[in-house]
Protein backbone atom coordinates (compact mmCIF):
# COMPACT_ATOMS: atom_id res chain seq x y z
CA UNK A 1 0.00 0.00 0.00
CA UNK A 2 1.70 3.19 -0.76
CA UNK A 3 2.08 5.96 1.49
CA UNK A 4 -0.42 8.18 3.35
CA UNK A 5 -3.09 6.05 2.19
CA UNK A 6 -3.59 3.69 5.40
CA UNK A 7 -6.33 5.49 8.10
CA UNK A 8 -4.61 7.66 10.06
CA UNK A 9 -4.41 10.40 12.61
CA UNK A 10 -2.86 13.83 12.26
CA UNK A 11 -1.48 15.66 15.37
CA UNK A 12 0.63 18.80 15.81
CA UNK A 13 3.98 18.86 17.82
CA UNK A 14 5.42 21.95 19.77
CA UNK A 15 7.23 22.64 17.17
CA UNK A 16 3.93 22.82 14.96
CA UNK A 17 4.95 20.50 12.70
CA UNK A 18 2.28 18.10 12.01
CA UNK A 19 2.70 14.07 11.95
CA UNK A 20 0.36 11.26 10.98
CA UNK A 21 -0.27 8.35 13.50
CA UNK A 22 -1.55 5.09 12.35
CA UNK A 23 -1.16 1.21 13.79
CA UNK A 24 1.89 -0.44 12.00
CA UNK A 25 0.83 -3.20 9.63
CA UNK A 26 2.58 -6.16 7.11
CA UNK A 27 2.82 -3.78 4.42
CA UNK A 28 4.89 -1.43 6.19
CA UNK A 29 8.17 -4.01 6.21
CA UNK A 30 10.13 -1.47 3.36
CA UNK A 31 9.24 1.92 5.15
CA UNK A 32 10.76 0.16 8.42
CA UNK A 33 13.78 -1.17 6.89
CA UNK A 34 14.35 2.15 5.33
CA UNK A 35 13.74 3.85 8.91
CA UNK A 36 16.26 1.78 10.35
CA UNK A 37 18.60 2.15 8.01
CA UNK A 38 18.36 5.98 8.59
CA UNK A 39 18.69 5.83 12.53
CA UNK A 40 21.92 6.91 13.75
CA UNK A 41 24.39 4.31 14.94
CA UNK A 42 23.49 5.27 18.63
CA UNK A 43 19.65 5.05 18.14
CA UNK A 44 20.36 1.93 17.00
CA UNK A 45 22.27 0.34 19.69
CA UNK A 46 19.90 2.43 22.01
CA UNK A 47 17.05 0.56 20.62
CA UNK A 48 18.38 -3.06 20.02
CA UNK A 49 21.29 -3.02 22.61
CA UNK A 50 23.29 -4.55 19.90
CA UNK A 51 24.92 -3.20 16.92
CA UNK A 52 22.65 -3.56 13.71
CA UNK A 53 23.58 -2.71 10.89
CA UNK A 54 20.47 -4.01 9.34
CA UNK A 55 17.22 -5.46 10.23
CA UNK A 56 16.67 -9.53 9.51
CA UNK A 57 13.55 -10.46 7.46
CA UNK A 58 12.45 -12.98 10.52
CA UNK A 59 12.82 -9.01 13.08
CA UNK A 60 10.99 -7.42 9.95
CA UNK A 61 7.70 -9.88 10.24
CA UNK A 62 8.02 -9.80 13.70
CA UNK A 63 7.85 -5.84 14.15
CA UNK A 64 5.05 -5.69 11.31
CA UNK A 65 2.74 -8.91 11.42
CA UNK A 66 0.81 -7.71 14.75
CA UNK A 67 -2.27 -8.89 16.01
CA UNK A 68 -2.83 -5.08 17.27
CA UNK A 69 -4.14 -6.70 20.37
CA UNK A 70 -1.37 -8.12 21.98
CA UNK A 71 1.39 -6.76 20.07
CA UNK A 72 0.81 -3.23 19.42
CA UNK A 73 2.67 -0.38 17.72
CA UNK A 74 2.19 2.76 16.47
CA UNK A 75 3.58 3.97 13.37
CA UNK A 76 4.78 8.01 12.57
CA UNK A 77 4.87 9.30 9.93
CA UNK A 78 6.14 12.89 8.60
CA UNK A 79 4.10 15.50 6.20
CA UNK A 80 6.02 13.96 3.52
CA UNK A 81 5.07 10.22 4.76
CA UNK A 82 8.71 9.29 5.68
CA UNK A 83 8.52 6.88 8.39
CA UNK A 84 9.76 9.35 11.56
CA UNK A 85 9.13 6.80 14.90
CA UNK A 86 7.62 3.80 16.08
CA UNK A 87 5.71 3.31 19.49
CA UNK A 88 5.06 -0.49 20.38
CA UNK A 89 3.81 -3.00 23.49
CA UNK A 90 4.04 -6.73 23.49
CA UNK A 91 1.81 -9.06 26.33
CA UNK A 92 4.67 -10.19 28.55
CA UNK A 93 2.25 -11.46 31.08
CA UNK A 94 -1.54 -10.91 32.67
CA UNK A 95 -2.17 -7.24 32.21
CA UNK A 96 1.40 -6.26 31.41
CA UNK A 97 2.94 -5.13 28.32
CA UNK A 98 6.60 -4.21 27.20
CA UNK A 99 7.19 -0.92 25.69
CA UNK A 100 9.52 -0.05 23.35
CA UNK A 101 10.37 3.30 21.43
CA UNK A 102 11.78 4.56 18.73
CA UNK A 103 12.65 8.15 17.21
CA UNK A 104 14.39 9.22 13.79
CA UNK A 105 17.04 10.75 15.07
CA UNK A 106 16.32 14.56 13.27
CA UNK A 107 13.01 14.39 15.40
CA UNK A 108 14.24 13.97 18.66
CA UNK A 109 13.77 16.39 21.16
CA UNK A 110 10.49 17.87 19.50
CA UNK A 111 7.96 16.11 22.14
CA UNK A 112 7.17 13.23 19.89
CA UNK A 113 8.61 11.32 22.34
CA UNK A 114 5.89 11.66 24.50
CA UNK A 115 2.97 11.78 21.73
CA UNK A 116 3.83 8.66 21.61
CA UNK A 117 3.59 7.59 25.46
CA UNK A 118 0.60 8.98 25.46
CA UNK A 119 -1.20 7.30 22.48
CA UNK A 120 0.32 3.59 23.21
CA UNK A 121 -0.67 4.08 26.77
CA UNK A 122 -4.21 5.10 25.79
CA UNK A 123 -4.59 2.02 23.57
CA UNK A 124 -3.15 -0.72 26.40
CA UNK A 125 -5.72 0.45 28.34
CA UNK A 126 -8.29 -0.06 26.26
CA UNK A 127 -6.86 -3.59 25.61
CA UNK A 128 -7.00 -3.76 29.69
CA UNK A 129 -3.41 -3.54 30.18
CA UNK A 130 -2.50 -2.04 33.59
CA UNK A 131 1.52 -1.85 32.91
CA UNK A 132 4.20 -1.17 31.26
CA UNK A 133 7.90 -2.61 31.85
CA UNK A 134 9.93 -0.50 29.80
CA UNK A 135 14.29 -2.15 29.31
CA UNK A 136 16.80 0.60 28.63
CA UNK A 137 20.13 1.49 28.48
CA UNK A 138 21.75 3.42 31.40
CA UNK A 139 22.84 5.86 29.28
CA UNK A 140 19.72 6.65 27.51
CA UNK A 141 18.85 9.77 28.84
CA UNK A 142 15.92 10.53 26.88
CA UNK A 143 14.20 7.16 27.59
CA UNK A 144 14.72 7.75 31.31
CA UNK A 145 13.26 11.11 30.93
CA UNK A 146 10.28 9.79 29.31
CA UNK A 147 9.58 7.25 31.23
CA UNK A 148 9.83 9.27 34.40
CA UNK A 149 7.48 12.69 33.12
CA UNK A 150 4.99 9.54 32.73
CA UNK A 151 5.24 8.26 36.49
CA UNK A 152 7.49 5.04 36.19
CA UNK A 153 9.14 3.49 39.17
CA UNK A 154 13.07 2.97 38.05
CA UNK A 155 15.28 -0.48 39.88
CA UNK A 156 18.84 0.26 39.67
CA UNK A 157 20.96 -0.45 36.80
CA UNK A 158 22.86 -4.02 36.73
CA UNK A 159 25.51 -4.30 33.51
CA UNK A 160 24.29 -1.09 32.10
CA UNK A 161 20.74 -1.65 31.45
CA UNK A 162 17.50 -0.24 33.64
CA UNK A 163 14.55 -1.74 34.13
CA UNK A 164 11.47 0.48 34.39
CA UNK A 165 7.82 -0.28 35.78
CA UNK A 166 5.21 2.30 34.66
CA UNK A 167 1.15 1.87 35.84
CA UNK A 168 -1.26 2.65 32.90
CA UNK A 169 -3.54 5.84 34.22
CA UNK A 170 -5.15 8.02 32.37
CA UNK A 171 -3.38 10.58 33.61
CA UNK A 172 -1.05 9.62 30.89
CA UNK A 173 -3.15 10.60 28.33
CA UNK A 174 -4.48 13.86 29.77
CA UNK A 175 -4.86 16.24 26.97
CA UNK A 176 -4.92 13.80 23.85
CA UNK A 177 -7.06 15.72 22.11
CA UNK A 178 -7.02 12.88 19.35
CA UNK A 179 -7.84 9.87 22.10
CA UNK A 180 -11.47 8.92 20.65
CA UNK A 181 -9.81 9.04 16.89
CA UNK A 182 -6.87 6.81 17.93
CA UNK A 183 -8.74 4.32 19.64
CA UNK A 184 -10.97 3.91 16.73
CA UNK A 185 -7.86 3.53 14.37
CA UNK A 186 -6.47 0.94 16.88
CA UNK A 187 -10.40 -1.04 17.16
CA UNK A 188 -10.02 -0.91 13.41
CA UNK A 189 -6.44 -2.47 13.04
CA UNK A 190 -7.58 -5.43 15.52
CA UNK A 191 -10.90 -5.84 13.38
CA UNK A 192 -8.64 -6.72 10.15
CA UNK A 193 -5.93 -8.35 11.55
Amino acid sequence: MPIGTHPSVTIRLRDSETIRVRPVTSTDRDQLARGFLGLSEASRYQRFFTPLTKLSGQQLAYLTDLDHIDHFAWGIESEDGDGVAIARYVKTGPAIAEAAFTVADNYQGLGLGWTLMQALALVADHRKFKQFEMTMLADNGAMAHLARKAGARFEAPIDGVMRAELDITPSIWVGLAEAGSLIGLATDAAQRA
